[in-house]
């Protein structure tokens, strides 16, 4: 039995700068990757007694990119900059805790995912990346 999404959404407000930010791989082949994250969401978790695919990612304003980068994102060493404003008419709602947002879709293939898609643009180098000892790039 999966978990109920509904139970891991919290209140909060889109901000008028609002980004997401969504973890990238070594190279320019984590497509496959985030399909498969799509789905294992839809594995774990339902949405109204559906189907639930998403994608996590962390939100973040002109203020809080770099603190957030830094903090909970400073193992990955690229990462893709979506603006909200992009993926607006998708459903991209605060869960878990702040300052993570999840991105849903009507499936790992459908249009809805085919938009965030589009909307990734290019992988950014985190400038507060650092390699931990002992583990493989990410």
């Amino acid at each position: 039995m999966s978990e109920r999404h509904e139970e891991v959404i919290r209140p909060g407000e889109v901000a008028a700068d609002l980004v997401l930010l969504l973890r990238g791989g070594v190279h320019d082949d984590g497509i496959l990757r985030l399909q498969e994250q799509a789905g294992d969401m839809n594995r774990r978790f339902s949405l109204e007694g559906g189907d639930c695919y998403g994608i996590s990612t962390f939100a973040a304003t002109e203020e809080s990119e770099a603190w957030i980068l830094a903090r909970n994102m400073a193992v990955r060493r690229r990462y893709y900059r979506i603006r909200y404003e992009d993926v607006a008419d998708l459903r991209v709602l605060p869960t878990f805790r702040a300052p993570h947002w999840t991105v849903l879709f009507d499936g790992s293939e459908g249009p809805d995912y085919r938009k965030f898609m589009d909307a990734l643009g290019d992988l950014r180098d985190n400038p507060h990346w650092r390699q931990r000892p002992g583990r493989s790039l990410r």
